[in-house]
């Protein structure tokens, strides 16, 4: 792990990749950032884009945010370069057949 941590502190961009499962993000990305919390406080500049699909609609996308935006907003500096999101993706492979809304905020935190 902590091979890991030093490459999560070397690294210029995070993306933040996770589908939604009961409002919220993956038990695997919650462990991922869980896991980076021994060194939470010293990550340095990042830029983020945060790429997420759900089983329904968008409001259910912005739902899970807090989840992500929650560890994010914790970064020593960082900008949300841009979110992804595909909704209405319940089966596999059905995302080629999806709209997919881009969100570019461009808002510096420091």
């Amino acid at each position: 792990m902590a091979n890991i941590l030093n490459l999560y502190q070397k690294a210029d961009v995070f993306v933040l990749a996770t589908p939604v499962y009961f409002y919220g993000i993956s038990a695997r990305m919650k462990t991922s950032i869980d896991r980076i919390y021994p060194i939470w406080q010293h990550l340095g500049k990042k830029d983020v884009y945060y790429t997420i699909s759900a089983g329904l609609g968008k409001d259910i996308v912005e739902k899970s945010l807090g989840d992500l935006d929650g560890f994010v907003e914790h970064l020593e500096e960082y900008i949300i370069e841009g979110r992804l999101y595909a909704t209405e993706v319940m089966d596999a492979g059905l995302v080629k057949d999806q709209d997919i809304y881009i969100d570019k905020p461009m808002k510096w935190i420091t």
